[in-house]
């Protein structure tokens, strides 16, 4: 088909109407300019903001001048003239209030205004509306920092609220998205009015959420972002969601606990609060995270769960992206980043929960293992849930999913923030590197090192307490499981293949990443096992097996993890041994030396000599004499390989190699006669010269005989060696030549010496065996007769041994056949003692036991009984305020406390009042009217009738009181647990026995079944806490004495399904302190209820410090006749 031809114009055509651009709205308020006129008095303030329909034009020019003149006031821009502008505006306003009722709904405040607005909303002329409600929301802006005119502020607060001028809210906040210059002054007056006075209004405000609150509104409103606003477009013209986001935290930051309890519950809107966190200017995210954490997340009273709804995994991943993604250049970085690491590591803040090495439910089990006889012991294999295959339970599912969305491998700060959360929550650790997989082959990348920093941080992670037990404070009655342990001693990523690869590895810093990450897990191990010992040694006698067997399975399984022996010992030997290489060298003499310490089975499998590096570090620690670094790490080093020369069978500790002039043992020796107090390398040298026989030790045998100054033939031969000069070659080599010559023949010198024993028959020596070092110096010295150095060492060494009460007969022997060599007055008495006293090791002090010391004791964590106020404002507050109020506000509970007040007048007036309070229950309007004016009248009726009856004017017992109290708040709200129980029993008689109400709500709580399949415990702590708030005064201590109640409540203590409760214990020890701070409750404790004795055998700290109370405030006389044992034995 052609194409059609284009039609000739026809110019008698007329043009067509150009498509209009903007609307007929938007051009009549292009065309508006505004008129500006200055305020001179009210009443021009007043006849500009006069509304007429035909004047509509000039409304909106005195609102603008209206705007301009609350401006001046508002910024200071005029100081001058501000007190004239004061008085003006006062007067206007004065002017404005109704005549009649402040709430009537025909006459409202500054109805000329809301005529205005109404009038805007039923044409549709929007401007107007906007501009209206942009002035109220300015001038309560302006009235807020006016504390004259704080009145004004809240009448106008409160007409704002009236139900049709919510309406003309209602649909400016509903307006369409491109409508952002309705619903934003809007926004502003709501939020102006929930913030006013610190808030007087925002509970009223919620009140009326319907019209103030529609969620759907503020989700719709959260998400109208202006991306493409600077910083200073978005302060000068804030966008919808900032100004809806500021109206929320207004909310948050102003509203009472029930009323921010209700609003995070709403889920979605904490999504959306953080949803665009990205977009928002700085100063609205420092906001939004100042709010939430000062007036959330920082608020004692704010359940868990409301807090989690704000902390969900996609909003930290939002505060994630302006901490540590959005660069430093961001000026919120870091404080989302401090916000983030509170969040990790507060409990208190709603995600965090206690928890360690132990998945739930795992401490303990109803069936314990080897209580059936007739089965087979299976040991840890007896608990199904002990190291099975399937990922094991955790409580942090939050922080979890968190941490699998960080980047730890490139970003420093979350890899702090992952770090912090392990450390937090121990149990993360295991959990994080079951789903996180990443590989760690060698390869020298930034992502391999930043893998490798992140692995060496959890590894230098702390041993948690009581190894993770985190449901008490001392060991659980099982082991954490060793795939647990195992994860975090050596994570999942450093698998033993990996291992090996790194320690062969050409690159030397890949090989110190693996030697030094095998040193930290080593030491972790190293404490682990600590740990595990302990807790051996304090379960029951049948998990001692469990934790035994615990400790050798990880201890197997580490073993598998780590390396060979062969490949560290590979890696040591490539390491060249230079200064530049120390750290090196250091970290990995120091795992050869954990690897003998802590897994001796694996390290023996390898044949390691040291020998020729051992006398490289003695040589060069004779040389430097500096204090450095690189001399610190020598030294450290050193330590390390005489460790493991110690341990290892390879060692040639009397052979000279690599050109050295020594061996190591006379190395050794020479460097221990500079450093006499190094009790390590004295240890050291006694066990090698020991074993091979060249010494005999205190172990020896008859060392018992030698009593005079208990001297050892180690001290002996330090101390003839002690001041040899190093440049003394021929000493030396002499008693190197000695050694040598007494480790190739030792049979020969030992026959030596049983022949010289035999010849001796000096009747003050012994029999004691002797060294073959002597025996062989002594045969040597006629080689080096000349050599009167030598010869003055030999014969030192010799007359020291002689000095002794009851020599050796070898060493007397000795000494007859050196004669004119050796003579035994060659050293005077006063210089071989102050030899020995130079020489002798410095015995540390020894520690004395703990009981020896008295250690500082803690106060009891209790608090005693309030005492009662002078002053009962609360007998009239209640009156003044809205009875909802009163009850929220707990005016109602100090009223009813008063009728135990020690005074009859303030009983009296409690009385009338409460009759008065019972009368207005009748009508008002609540669901809870009918149980609440039983239990007042209940109430009121039991103290006439027991308080007042009989002319008798005595107080309402606290027990009785503090139950009405507790019974109040639990019948405000239905879903109470104990709402049940209690509405039965203010239905069952219109008054109650006093002295019963203990006894009979303990029965029908410990001895019945709950309401709730659950809720035993939950109904026993109830209880508890109300005996513990109740016991006051004398009389209350009666009560509970003559209702058995401290008995019951000290064998509910101590029964089977209390030891996890660990509140309800405390709750039980804090009843007895309260009874200790009765007048002469101690006594009373002490005589009648056997407590003394039954707290020495709960124990504890706390237990301790109530019992040191309990006879430090009883009647020593009386308890002394009672027990017929002194205070002091008690």
């Amino acid at each position: 088909m052609s194409k059609r031809q284009r039609e000739q114009e026809d110019g008698s055509r007329p043009p067509k109407r150009p498509k209009p651009e903007q609307s007929h709205g938007q051009s009549q308020n292009q065309q508006y300019a505004p008129v500006v006129e200055d305020i001179q008095f009210a009443r021009q303030l007043q006849q500009l903001l006069v509304f007429r329909q035909d004047g509509i034009q000039q409304l909106r020019h005195g609102l603008a001048s209206f705007k301009a003149f609350l401006e001046s006031i508002l910024y200071h821009r005029d100081e001058a003239s501000r007190p004239r502008q004061l008085s003006i505006l006062r007067e206007y306003l004065d002017g404005q209030k109704p005549a009649g009722e402040l709430r009537d709904p025909e006459k409202p405040f500054l109805a000329q205004l809301w005529q205005a607005w109404s009038f805007g909303s039923q044409n549709d002329n929007d401007y107007l509306s906007s501009q209206v409600c942009a002035t109220l929301a300015l001038l309560l802006r302006t009235l807020s920092s006016l504390l004259d005119l704080r009145d004004h502020g809240i009448l106008l607060g409160q007409t704002v609220l009236q139900y049709q001028h919510l309406r003309l809210v209602r649909r400016g906040l509903d307006a369409p998205n491109n409508m952002d210059y309705v619903v934003s002054p809007c926004l502003r007056l709501l939020t102006e009015v929930t913030s006013f006075d610190g808030g007087a209004l925002a509970k009223q405000v919620y009140k009326h959420r319907e019209q103030t609150f529609d969620i759907n509104s503020l989700r719709r409103n959260l998400g109208l972002v202006r991306k493409a606003a600077s910083d200073e477009e978005a302060k000068r013209r804030p966008s919808v969601r900032t100004l809806t986001v500021r109206y929320v935290l207004a909310h948050l930051k102003y509203l009472h606990e029930g009323g921010k309890i209700d609003l995070l519950s709403v889920r979605p809107l904490c999504t959306s609060l953080l949803q665009h966190l990205g977009h928002d200017p700085h100063d609205v995210v420092n906001e939004i995270l100042s709010v939430t954490e000062q007036n959330v997340l920082r608020d004692n009273e704010m359940p868990r769960l409301a807090k989690a709804n704000l902390l969900t995994q996609q909003n930290l991943e939002r505060v994630t992206e302006i901490a540590t993604r959005s660069g430093d250049e961001h000026p919120s970085s870091d404080r989302a980043y401090a916000w983030l690491k509170a969040v990790c590591t507060i409990s208190s803040y709603g995600i965090l929960r206690a928890s360690g090495w132990y998945p739930p439910g795992t401490t303990s089990a109803d069936l314990q293992p080897g209580e059936n006889d007739s089965g087979i012991d299976l040991g840890l294999d007896s608990l199904d849930f002990y190291d099975r295959t399937e990922r094991s339970e955790f409580l942090n599912t939050i922080l979890h999913g968190w941490l699998q969305t960080l980047r730890p491998q490139t970003d420093p700060k979350e890899r702090e923030l992952a770090i912090m959360c392990f450390e937090a929550a121990p149990e993360l650790v295991a959990s994080y590197f079951a789903e996180k997989h990443f590989s760690l082959e060698p390869k020298l990348s930034n992502t391999w090192i930043g893998y490798a920093s992140f692995i060496f941080e959890v590894i230098r992670l702390p041993v948690p307490a009581h190894l993770g037990n985190s449901e008490a404070t001392t060991f659980a009655e099982f082991p954490p499981q060793t795939s647990i342990i195992l994860n975090n001693l050596l994570p999942q990523p450093l698998a033993q293949k990996i291992l090996t690869r790194c320690l062969n590895q050409p690159s030397e810093l890949i090989t110190f990443f693996a030697i030094r990450n095998l040193v930290l897990a080593f030491q972790k191990m190293v404490k682990v096992l600590a740990e595990m010992r302990r807790a051996t040694a304090s379960v029951s006698v049948e998990n001692k097996i469990l934790w035994q067997g615990a400790a050798a399975r990880l201890l197997a399984r580490f073993t598998q993890r780590t390396p060979s022996m062969q490949d560290v010992v590979l890696a040591f030997r490539r390491l060249p041994d230079d200064d530049g290489h120390i750290v090196q060298r250091e970290a990995v003499t120091r795992l050869l030396r954990l690897y003998y310490e802590v897994t001796p089975v694996q390290a023996l499998e390898a044949q390691v000599d040291v020998s020729t590096a051992l006398a490289a570090a003695l040589t060069r620690s004779e040389e430097d004499a500096g204090v450095s670094d690189v001399a610190a790490l020598r030294a450290l080093e050193l330590e390390h390989l005489l460790v493991v020369a110690q341990h290892s069978a390879g060692m040639r500790w009397f052979t000279k190699s690599g050109g050295l002039l020594y061996s190591p043992v006379v190395s050794l020796l020479r460097l221990h006669t500079k450093d006499l107090q190094n009790r390590r390398i004295r240890v050291l040298l006694g066990r090698i010269l020991e074993q091979h026989g060249l010494l005999v030790g205190r172990s020896g045998a008859d060392t018992l005989s030698r009593k005079t100054l208990g001297l050892s033939e180690l001290e002996a031969l330090v101390a003839s060696l002690v001041d040899v000069p190093g440049e003394d070659g021929e000493t030396w080599a002499f008693v190197d030549d000695c050694m040598a010559r007494a480790t190739r023949q030792p049979v020969k010198y030992a026959d030596q010496i049983d022949a010289a024993i035999a010849q001796t028959h000096d009747v003050g020596s012994n029999d004691a065996p002797l060294g073959l070092l002597a025996m062989v110096m002594a045969e040597q010295t006629r080689f080096v007769a000349e050599n009167t150095r030598i010869i003055h060492r030999v014969a030192k060494y010799l007359g020291l041994l002689c000095s002794v009460e009851r020599p050796s007969k070898a060493v007397i022997a000795l000494h007859e056949a050196m004669t004119g060599l050796v003579d035994r007055a060659t050293m005077g008495a006063d210089d071989r003692d102050a030899l020995l006293v130079k020489t002798r090791l410095i015995e540390p002090p020894t520690m004395a036991p703990p009981g020896k010391y008295l250690m500082e004791k803690t106060s009891i964590p209790f608090n005693p009984p309030p005492a009662e106020s002078d002053d009962h404002p609360e007998i009239v507050r209640w009156s003044l305020k809205d009875l909802a109020t009163a009850l929220e506000d707990k005016d109602i509970d100090a009223l009813i406390l008063c009728l135990s007040s020690q005074h009859p007048d303030i009983r009296r007036q409690a009385l009338v009042q409460l009759r008065h309070l019972f009368a207005k229950l009748q009508a008002f309007a609540i669901d809870d009217k009918g149980p609440l004016s039983v239990l007042i009248g209940s109430l009121s009726e039991t103290f006439e009738q027991q308080c007042l009856h009989a002319g008798e004017d005595k107080p309402l017992p606290f027990l009785t009181a503090t139950f009405a109290v507790r019974a109040l708040h639990v019948l405000m709200e239905p879903a109470h647990f104990m709402y049940p129980k209690l509405n039965r029993f203010i239905m069952r008689s219109p008054e109650w026995r006093i002295t019963r109400l203990p006894a009979y709500w303990l029965s029908n709580t410990t001895l019945s079944q709950p309401e709730e399949d659950d809720g035993y415990w939950k109904e026993v702590l109830w209880v508890l806490e109300w005996l513990i708030d109740g016991l006051r005064t004398s009389v209350d201590l009666d009560i509970l004495r003559r209702g058995d109640v401290f008995a019951k409540m000290m064998a509910l203590y101590l029964s089977p399904g209390a030891e996890k409760m660990k509140v309800l214990r405390e709750r039980v020890l804090e009843l007895v302190f309260m009874g200790t701070c009765v007048e002469g409750g101690s006594d009373v404790l002490a005589l009648r209820t056997g407590v003394l004795g039954w707290l020495a055998m709960v124990g504890g700290d706390v237990a301790g410090l109530v019992r040191d109370r309990a006879l430090r405030l009883c009647d020593g006389e009386k308890l002394v006749k009672w027990s017929g044992v002194n205070v002091e034995e008690l």
